[in-house]
């Protein structure tokens, strides 16, 4: 290792009970995803973490969504991050209302794991890897949210100015082979300069990366069921993270089948549309259930709440 080189994440293997149960989005198979709605439904349910994807408005305020659009792709040219909240559609929370929304829940050992939507093939339209790290680490402050957050993104950069901005945050590399090739033999650019060893689980850990959160594998709405489908979550690649000290969590797996078989190769979690399939496999293999918060007579509780299970 480099004398230089940030020191490596070290990671304590959890009891075999423990396992991250991710609601991708809030549970977009169930919900409308990345809405309060969906947030509150997942945390009546029973999850561990509610995975969500955050963007800028033209005034800095963090607003949960996926595409940088408001209703759609690129073509739309309403992008999120040249409007005002004003402008946005009422169900686009902001990440201080999911913030409100754990607190009024009472929903203490419920994580977030945040993905930062840069876009380093189209970063012009929305903000630089610096300005986008400030305005989300300073909105976690805000918001007393950094010890129960991890940062994820499938740029590089993003996560090294992440651990520099605040080393307290956990941050989970998002990966699939196509973000670790670039085009013509030039590196690719979601590494931002980092040179990335062939194993990229050494070069995460030396990053002091938390964990990495691999694309299961190909056809990506397949699964093991497919004789056509090809894993990426391999057991080789999950003991070289945990080799190297970095937590796995493969995102995102909807099909019972799939989630038996990686639960049974030692993954620590997983990123899924389906939370209630996740449980229901969890319950089969013995492990240990998050437990549910469901709502209470505020206003953000009456927003999707659901009865526990």
């Amino acid at each position: 290792m480099r004398s230089d080189a940030p020191p490596v994440h070290v990671f304590d293997a959890p009891p075999v009970h423990v396992f991250d149960v991710e609601a991708h989005r809030g549970g977009a198979g169930l919900w409308p995803e990345n809405t309060l709605e969906a947030f509150g439904r997942a945390l009546a349910l029973g999850v561990s973490t509610l995975e969500l994807d955050v963007h800028l408005t033209a005034d800095d305020d963090v607003v949960v969504h996926h595409d940088p659009t408001v209703h759609g792709g690129l073509a739309d040219a309403r992008r999120i991050r040249e409007l005002t909240r004003a402008d946005l559609p009422p169900t686009m929370p902001l990440l201080r209302q999911v913030a409100a929304l754990l607190d009024e829940r009472g929903a203490d050992p419920v994580r977030i794991n945040l993905e930062i939507k840069y876009d380093a093939l189209d970063a012009s339209g929305l903000t630089t890897r610096e300005a986008f790290v400030e305005r989300v680490v300073d909105a976690l402050h805000v918001d007393g949210l950094v010890a129960r957050t991890s940062i994820q993104c499938f740029d590089w950069g993003v996560l090294r100015r992440v651990g520099a901005a605040e080393p307290a945050l956990a941050r989970n590399l998002l990966v699939s082979p196509k973000y670790l090739r670039g085009a013509d033999g030039v590196a690719s650019p979601w590494f931002d300069g980092v040179e990335v060893d062939e194993d990229f689980t050494l070069t995460a850990a030396r990053q002091g990366f938390t964990a990495i959160s691999p694309i299961h594998g190909s056809p990506f709405r397949s699964g093991v069921g497919d004789p056509a489908y090809r894993p990426f979550a391999t057991a080789a690649l999950v003991d070289a993270a945990h080799a190297a000290g970095l937590a796995v969590v493969p995102y995102v797996v909807d099909d019972a089948p799939t989630m038996r078989h990686l639960v049974r190769l030692g993954v620590d979690g997983l990123i899924t549309n389906h939370p209630e399939r996740l449980r229901d496999v969890l319950a089969g293999e013995g492990r240990d259930l998050p437990p549910a918060f469901p709502g209470g007579t505020g206003n953000l509780s009456s927003v999707g709440s659901v009865s526990s299970t």
